[in-house]
């Protein structure tokens, strides 16, 4: 365990020193090999057979498919779409950003992503319509949460890549927890904002533009969900697939898309998704180096020793990963933890698909979660407010989404129904 201690010593340094998180990874697994005497080519041999994985390319396109979205005009027609159900009530147009959230997740799998999306549309008509600016932001930042939930999710990518798990079991499985996610953040979003009086009738100002053409973008996530689930096309032929559907209603049908930017969002989507699998090509050489150690076979042999059932397994689980959250990026968290947990859950007989959904929600989870959580740093930018502001209005919306989670821990079923005895996919 002193090799653990030793590397969550050296990374916790490099961090705090403002170390952007590839390189407090990279650093700390050079250390950690120079310390155990082994040739320092194993680290540049893990770091690129990590990131030689057909699976990841997957990433690229499902953020490149987002961005043309955006551009061709389809996000801004969920927008519209959505709003005319629901606008009029208490809350109408923070409802609707937790709803587009959702819908726009469906597609892209990313959390960042989807927040900055719904935010360019939704975020100056909350403000406009006297939604207070850190609430406005505190809802898109909970609704950005659902992003890596609902399938496609680049984090369960990442991960059926490191454990060879069925990606496809992994994205059905987040289904029906992520529609829980955001039923949960929309019931806070009713509470809230009918005892503080936002919304109702004056979300009648704002419009979102016509919803002609609208049925292309709401079948967008259905062909996408149901190419993968039924394996008519892997995750990565599917996210390939997406780029293509999106740009042809964009140009085509919709013909808002302008060509002369796809080149932009495609450097944006490389600077995305290679940020990433540096993160994954980082931690692998950790997670080899913790592995080469016996490090996830001692923490085995520990729980095995101390914890008595699979559902107290499941709660100690539970609040490791909600700590973990809260102090560590989702990627290299994801990548370094993976090996750890594998014994564990095998040891207990855990269903791994069921296990895989609820490790990547929880530490999804800590995107909202502070002291480091991203979403909150880009709701704090976006509506100029202090990180303690911010983190007041995002508190009861962490609260709903943790109880969904540990309600989750003790109850598989949630997320196993769909893609075991629906989907047979494993």
């Amino acid at each position: 365990m002193s090799t653990l201690a030793i590397y969550l010593g050296l990374f916790g340094v490099f961090f705090a020193l403002g170390s952007p998180i590839v390189l407090s990874l990279a650093i700390s697994a050079i250390i950690m090999l120079q310390i155990n005497g082994i040739d320092l080519t194993v680290f540049a041999s893990k770091f690129m057979v990590s990131m030689d994985n057909f699976s990841l390319t997957a990433m690229f396109f499902f953020i490149l498919a987002g961005e043309i979205m955006n551009g061709g005009g389809m996000t801004r027609r969920i927008v519209a779409v959505v709003s005319k159900a629901v606008k009029n009530i208490p809350g109408g147009l923070a409802i609707i950003a937790i709803i587009s959230c959702g819908i726009f997740a469906a597609i892209n799998g990313s959390a960042i992503a989807t927040m900055i999306a719904i935010s360019a549309i939704l975020y100056p008509a909350m403000v406009k319509d006297g939604y207070p600016p850190a609430f406005a932001a505190a809802c898109l930042a909970a609704g950005g949460v659902v992003g890596p939930i609902i399938p496609p999710s680049i984090p369960m990518i990442v991960y059926g890549s490191a454990t060879g798990d069925s990606i496809a079991a992994l994205f059905s499985g987040g289904v029906v927890l992520g529609i829980l996610i955001c039923g949960a953040e929309i019931f806070v979003v009713y509470f809230i904002s009918k005892k503080r009086g936002y919304g109702g009738k004056t979300d009648t100002t704002t419009e979102f533009g016509s919803t002609k053409g609208v049925l292309w973008a709401l079948l967008f996530p259905i062909i996408i969900f149901v190419s993968i689930v039924t394996g008519a096309m892997t995750a990565t032929e599917t996210s390939a697939f997406a780029v293509v559907y999106a740009f042809v209603i964009g140009q085509f049908v919709y013909k808002e898309f302008d060509i002369k930017q796809l080149s932009t969002m495609m450097r944006k989507s490389m600077k995305s998704s290679g940020t990433i699998m540096a993160i994954v090509g980082a931690a692998s050489a950790v997670a080899w180096i913790l592995t080469y150690n016996r490090v996830p076979q001692m923490v085995t042999e520990a729980m095995v020793a101390s914890i008595s059932s699979k559902s107290v397994f499941m709660v100690v689980t539970f609040f490791i990963l909600f700590l973990v959250g809260m102090i560590m990026d989702l990627t290299p968290a994801i990548m370094i933890l993976t090996p750890i947990f594998m014994g564990p859950v095998a040891a207990f007989n855990i269903d791994p698909v069921f296990f895989g959904v609820f490790f990547c929600a929880v530490l999804t989870a800590g995107l909202i979660t502070p002291p480091v959580g991203t979403l909150i740093y880009l709701g704090c930018s976006q509506a100029k407010k202090s990180f303690g502001e911010m983190v007041k209005q995002l508190l009861p919306f962490v609260l709903a989404v943790y109880v969904v989670l540990f309600i989750v821990a003790l109850v598989p079923q949630i997320i196993t129904f769909l893609p075991k005895n629906v989907f047979k996919l494993y």
